[in-house]
């Protein structure tokens, strides 16, 4: 970072600059943050984030994927946030961390790597144990780290655990395709 301060507010990547991110406070935004974007492995990373200051690496790779790939929202958001919320939160670590996955870092995965959440829950957490942990909803009986994330969760979100469980803010088919066609046209551009 010392010598390249620039990896906190712009893309490693010149080219980058011409993607095009979605940026604001949006609901699908809003919706990750809060870990009510309908699918479980974001929601319950999320959730333990907002709880614990904490989230496997794992975890932050899925999530960051489902932010800047399926939602096509900047990296910046998602580094902002984790700024806010993670207790191991580095400056340098976290912003090239995001460009990793966003694909617009040095050493970036490929922008088509787009990790399908539901397919990593299956994968990495088959008997459903940390969704159970981490989410309340649809629950007779959810654990305590489960109802914690509603004593957090600040009351102007007007979250309870006795909600449904949120629908999925866009499908994983469509949040994938429009991020490949805009990948697919930045690199035309290059051209």
């Amino acid at each position: 970072m010392y010598h390249s301060p620039h990896i906190l507010t712009r893309s490693w990547r010149p080219e980058w600059a011409a993607f095009p991110w979605a940026e604001g406070k949006t609901p699908q935004l809003q919706a990750w943050q809060r870990g009510q974007t309908g699918y479980d492995f974001i929601d319950a990373a999320m959730r333990e984030l907002y709880v614990t200051g904490k989230m496997h690496n794992r975890a932050r790779m899925i999530t960051a994927s489902f932010l800047t790939k399926h939602l096509m929202m900047h990296w910046k958001t998602g580094m902002d946030w984790f700024a806010e919320t993670l207790v191991d939160w580095d400056p340098a670590a976290n912003a090239m961390g995001w460009q990793w996955v966003a694909g617009s870092g040095p050493d970036a995965a490929p922008f088509f790597r787009i990790f399908n959440p539901s397919s990593q829950l299956e994968k990495f957490d088959p008997s459903g144990n940390y969704v159970n942990r981490w989410i309340a909803e649809c629950q007779a009986r959810p654990p305590r780290t489960a109802r914690d994330f509603f004593e957090a969760a600040p009351r102007a979100w007007k979250l309870r655990p006795d909600m449904p469980r949120a629908t999925p803010v866009i499908s994983l088919q469509a949040g994938r395709e429009r991020a490949l066609a805009a990948y697919h046209s930045l690199r035309q551009k290059e051209r």
